[in-house]
C-alpha cells in the first residue's frame, strides 16, 4: 500500500458570525455529526503557535458507531461476529493555516474524497454552534496554468457564473475593486451570472487575463489601467479560493464547461505525516500562491 496520497488545497470561507477564533475552537473541540449510519468528527488535533508560525493539524474521522468485526473461533473452526463500537472506517489528514485561511487535506478514495471532506468539515464546524448564524465553506484554489490552458482552447465564452465571498485576509490586485464593493455593501455572498445569446459570445478577455496572471514574474507584473469587468473579476476571485466559478464556452462546435473547482491545486505527500512537515509543505504552497499572484493584505 502506498504511503503517499493526494492532497487538495483550498481556503475556508467564514460566513455569518463565524470568525477565525470560533473556527479554530470548533476544530480543537469538535462536535460529532451523523450521516447515513456513520459518525464524523475531528481527531488527533494539534495546534502550534508562536510569533511566526501558526497551524492546526488534525484528521477528519469517519467511524461506525455500531461497528461489527468478524473473528475466527479456532476452537470451533467457525467465524463469529463481535460488536465493536466506534469502529474506524477512514480518516483524512488535514492542516489549517489561519494566516492564509488555507487548508490542505488528504483525498481518501471511496471514503473521504474532495466533496465529502468539504461537506463534513463544514457540517462539524456549524454543528459546534448549533447552526446558529454561522456557516463556512471550503473553496478550492485553482491551478492557474491548467485553467489558462483550458480557457485558451475555447473558441468563445458564452456564459460566466460565479459565487464569491469576501476574502480574509488576502486579496488579488485585479479583483480588489470587487472585494471593496463586497465590503462596502456588507455582503457575505454574491452570485454573478452573465449569459450571452447563442449566436454570439460574451465580450470578455478572461482567457487572456488568466494566462497573463499565470505567466507574470516579479520583474513583469500583469497590471491593467482600468478595472476588470465584474464577471471576469469574480472568476479570478473564485480561482484564488474565495468562491466557485464556471465558464461555459464552445470548442469546435461543442459546448464545454470549465469549473474553477475542477482545475484545483494539489500535491502528493505522506498520508500519515509529521504535523510540522505537512505544515511546512503547505505554507510554502500558499506563500508561492501569494507571491505569484501578487496577493496582498
Amino acid at each position: 500500500m502506498s504511503r503517499v496520497g493526494t492532497y487538495y488545497v483550498g481556503r475556508v470561507l467564514k460566513l455569518g458570525v463565524l470568525n477565525q477564533n470560533t473556527l479554530i475552537d470548533a476544530i480543537r473541540n469538535p462536535s460529532t455529526i451523523y450521516y447515513r449510519g456513520n459518525a464524523w468528527t475531528f481527531i488527533d488535533v494539534e495546534e502550534f503557535k508562536d510569533d511566526d508560525e501558526h497551524y492546526i493539524f488534525g484528521r477528519l474521522s469517519k467511524f461506525a458507531p455500531s461497528g461489527e468485526i468478524t473473528k475466527v473461533d479456532i476452537e470451533n473452526h467457525s467465524e463469529v461476529t463481535q460488536f465493536e463500537p466506534n469502529l474506524s472506517v477512514a480518516s483524512s489528514t488535514f492542516v489549517y493555516i489561519p494566516e492564509h485561511s488555507g487548508i490542505a487535506f488528504l483525498n481518501v478514495y471511496n471514503h473521504i474524497e474532495q466533496s465529502t471532506f468539504t461537506k463534513r468539515f463544514s457540517e462539524i464546524i456549524n454543528e459546534k454552534y448549533d447552526n446558529f448564524f454561522v456557516d463556512n465553506k471550503i473553496e478550492m484554489v485553482t491551478d492557474l496554468r491548467t485553467f489558462a490552458t483550458k480557457l485558451a482552447a475555447l473558441d468563445g465564452i458564452y456564459k460566466i457564473s460565479a459565487k464569491v465571498s469576501p476574502p480574509n485576509p488576502l486579496f488579488g490586485p485585479l479583483w480588489k475593486p470587487l472585494k471593496e464593493y463586497l465590503a462596502k455593501r456588507n455582503t457575505d455572498t454574491m452570485q454573478i451570472i452573465e449569459d450571452a445569446p447563442e449566436s454570439e459570445p460574451l465580450n470578455t478577455d478572461l482567457s487572456k487575463h488568466v494566462k497573463s496572471i499565470s505567466e507574470q514574474t516579479i520583474d513583469n507584473q500583469y497590471i491593467l489601467s482600468e478595472d476588470l469587468p465584474i464577471g471576469d473579476a469574480a472568476i479570478l476571485m473564485s480561482a484564488d479560493g474565495y468562491g466557485n466559478g464556471t465558464v461555459k464556452g464552445k470548442q469546435n462546435g461543442e459546448t464545454i464547461i470549465i469549473k474553477t473547482s475542477e482545475t484545483r491545486k494539489h500535491f502528493t505527500f505522506d498520508k500519515n505525516p509529521i504535523p510540522y512537515d505537512l505544515y511546512s509543505k503547505v505554507i510554502n504552497i500558499f506563500r508561492n500562491i501569494k507571491n505569484e499572484r501578487y496577493m496582498r493584505h
